[in-house]
């Protein structure tokens, strides 16, 4: 029986080799494998098709934000290599997201999931410095454009869910409980913050209700990455 909340393991890696290595390191334990932008950069779709093919679970996490069809026709593409998830930046507004919505099959086991506000962010850069949109018309703090974020996906089918931190879990899954929770900022006991800004635990992730959590450096740069897993998979139970 898989745990409530699920274990992506990003494989933040610029090599494919690297990659590869983490994947057979971990073989055999119920984990999703995240691909951003850097890795799938430098080994392309036909290598990402090829994992799913092997029955790997693919977090295709490209963080999309563009003109409304150019997204679109991303989105039409990635479901082509039969990942599981996707992103797009829910900034990127209501015509992309209808187009989105009009154009993806509704069939598709693709989930997409928008991003709201990036976890290495800290309430000061979101709301002085590093985002126009919170500062557009009136300055609204990291919570309330979260949550403003949450409000609109949750008018989308297409949507599934939504990228959040884990501060803002509880309060969404309450608001919006249908919503697909992927959460970054996870760190568990004892491991450094790195550019992550709002972070929690394993533990507290799941207990605020993250239907999947996010976890890189803390078990790619383990001295024993399995062992971490496992401690983390224990944690979600």
């Amino acid at each position: 029986m898989k745990p409530a909340t699920e274990l992506v393991v990003a494989l933040d890696f610029d090599q494919v080799s690297a990659a590869e290595n983490m994947i057979e390191t971990l073989s055999g334990l119920p984990v999703i494998y995240k691909v951003g932008l850097e890795l799938f950069t430098s080994v392309g779709p036909t290598w990402v098709r090829g994992l799913t093919a092997n029955g790997h679970r693919i977090f295709l996490d490209l963080k999309l934000h563009d003109i409304p069809n150019t997204v679109t026709k991303a989105i039409l593409q990635i479901e082509k290599m039969g990942v599981e998830f996707t992103t797009v930046h829910l900034s990127g507004g209501r015509k992309m997201l209808d187009q989105i919505q009009s154009e993806l099959p509704s069939t598709t086991s693709l989930k997409v999931l928008g991003i709201s506000v990036l976890t290495s962010f800290s309430e000061d850069e979101w709301v002085t410095n590093a985002s126009a949109i919170a500062n557009a018309g009136s300055i609204r703090s990291v919570h309330d454009s979260v949550i403003q974020f949450a409000n609109l996906a949750s008018e989308y089918s297409a949507v599934t869910g939504m990228v959040c931190s884990p501060l803002e879990v509880a309060e969404i899954k309450i608001k919006h409980p249908k919503l697909y929770l992927m959460v970054p900022g996870i760190r568990p006991q004892g491991s450094e913050k790195n550019d992550q800004a709002r972070v929690m635990t394993p533990a507290e992730a799941s207990l605020a209700g993250a239907s999947a959590i996010v976890v890189g450096r803390p078990i790619t740069q383990a001295k024993d990455p399995r062992k971490m897993v496992e401690q983390i998979l224990r944690d979600l139970k």
